[in-house]
């Protein structure tokens, strides 16, 4: 039973939706221009007679991975006093004893130091390979920052559930995040060749990537089995509970996501050698792009969803009862 004074503002507000969501896509657009320039346009540059050339697409993905990281500060900045607000029950804000006594202001304070990371990264490193190495490993804390201050950590095997969920994260920005810096900038950079040299460069770029995002999406796929395996206890909560629909609805996106995504493999990929294709792929990569915000923004409800395994509902008790030092580190978000 919720007290009858219990305030609307909750973990599944839709202004807390909504700071989570645009958190969510600034790190994948940061995982994504990472996994682009060190595997993706590393690789094509190297192919034997390849047209792209790294040098040629670093200065706009570093640009974007700039703005990524500003808008990530401020989402993080927001989710803080989002997360201090609801624990002040909408009255009042409650910051350090959050910071300083919770697992959840842990991870918080690692994800801002990888932000702050990322971001030294980016504006004092010139754009060269050492400096988009340090700016993977911001991006890989902060997975993991979002991994503890998520479900993953309130599992009976924490640890485990969060690497797994941290991998999650990484291998959802490797293909979406990655495909958004391909669409954008790689296919625009092939596109201002010669004529007669953008199909082959389309080619290696496309071929390049394919390989890597079936990867990452073979990885979604057990990583996220495992997720939901952690907290469904049987296969009807996913239709039964609210987590379990909240779930749902997001594989329902994720599956037509995959859908444009063979729909490109199968019939656009093997047609690039035509360069009237490389507009039709465009077109269908930003279909596949605005499925996945709302894949995203799917997720970010989910995450203010209670597992089955906790308290099947969408707004816990715990969530507006006056926390102790105890009773805060097992708040979610």
């Amino acid at each position: 039973m919720l007290p009858d004074s219990a305030p609307a503002f909750g973990v599944d507000a839709p202004a807390y939706v909504a700071i989570r969501a645009v958190m969510y896509l600034a790190a994948l657009t940061i995982i994504g221009s990472c996994a682009f320039i060190l595997l993706i346009a590393t690789r094509v540059s190297h192919l034997s007679g390849s047209y792209l050339e790294v040098s040629a697409v670093v200065p706009a993905t570093r640009k974007l991975a700039r703005w990524a990281t500003v808008v990530l500060a401020f989402a993080m900045i927001g989710r803080l006093l989002a997360q201090g607000f609801m624990i002040g029950e909408g009255e009042t804000m409650i910051l350090m004893p959050l910071l300083s006594d919770t697992v959840w202001g842990w991870g918080w304070i690692a994800g801002a130091a990888a932000t702050v990371l990322i971001g030294a990264s980016l504006i004092i490193g010139s754009g060269k390979r050492a400096s988009w190495h340090i700016t993977a490993v911001g991006a890989v804390a902060l997975a993991f920052s979002f991994s503890i201050t998520g479900h993953a950590a309130s599992t009976s095997s924490p640890l485990v559930h969060v690497i797994f969920d941290a991998i999650h994260v990484m291998a959802a920005g490797g293909w979406l995040g990655t495909l958004l810096v391909v669409a954008t900038i790689g296919l625009h950079t092939v596109m201002m060749l010669p004529i007669e040299k953008r199909a082959a460069a389309a080619v290696e770029l496309i071929g390049a990537f394919s390989t890597f995002a079936i990867t990452c999406v073979a990885t979604l796929a057990v990583t996220g089995t495992i997720a939901a395996w952690s907290h469904l206890p049987t296969v009807s909560a996913l239709w039964l509970t609210t987590y379990g629909l909240a779930l749902f609805r997001k594989l329902v996106f994720i599956g037509l996501t995959g859908l444009v995504g063979v729909f490109n493999w199968q019939y656009i990929k093997p047609r690039l050698a035509n360069p009237a294709t490389i507009s039709t792929l465009r077109k269908s990569a930003v279909v596949e792009l605005t499925i996945g915000l709302v894949v995203v923004i799917l997720t970010a409800i989910l995450v203010g969803t209670s597992p089955p395994d906790t308290d099947d509902g969408a707004a816990p008790a715990a969530h507006y009862i006056q926390p102790s030092a105890s009773t805060l580190h097992s708040l979610p978000s």
